[in-house]
């Protein structure tokens, strides 16, 4: 008998064990989408704090928005600058927009729209639609870079392939 024991505990433990693995950046997203903003907090904090460029992402926006936190545009413009260096591409257009839009102080005589181009260019040349499109409003304007609009046109066409519905916009009337 002890003998069957062992036979069956040794066969037991050999099994692969399947483990149900808690996965807090995905708790943290899920959180999110059921608006309970404090656990999102709670969950994404910590992984934002141990450098998650996704978590850092969301956490910036909870500032921005006010959700779960005090609504601050400088926690939000630290946490989206740690996910932006380190290559995330939403990161890089809400850097962009922080200084596009006027809600980041620079100090000297250093231009917002110049740092609002240099971000979006990051974030466009890994093919976000959404910075694509403002990296050409700018070129168009010539807000922050040197207006050209063969540039724009490049930018606000890649953005429109990819699916940008004000890109497409823009095109279809200049035709």
């Amino acid at each position: 008998m002890p003998r069957r024991r062992l036979m069956f505990a040794i066969a037991f433990l050999s099994l692969p064990v399947f483990s149900v693995q808690a996965d807090p950046l995905q708790d943290g997203i899920t959180a999110l989408q059921r608006k309970d903003y404090p656990q999102a907090v709670r969950l994404l904090e910590p992984l934002a704090r141990g450098g998650n460029p996704i978590a850092q992402l969301r956490l910036g926006l909870l500032y921005y928005h006010g959700h779960g936190v005090r609504e601050s545009d400088a926690h939000a413009l630290q946490w989206f600058e740690r996910a932006a260096r380190q290559g995330l591409a939403d990161a890089q257009f809400q850097v962009g927009n922080m200084y596009a839009y006027g809600l980041v102080e620079l100090s000297g005589d250093a231009d917002p729209a110049r740092v609002a181009a240099q971000w979006y260019f990051e974030a466009a040349r890994q093919g976000h639609a959404e910075a694509q499109y403002s990296l050409g409003i700018l070129f168009l304007t010539g807000s922050g870079v040197v207006q050209d609009a063969a540039e724009a046109a490049r930018w606000i066409e890649r953005a429109a392939a990819l699916g940008h519905a004000d890109a497409a916009a823009y095109l279809q009337g200049k035709r």
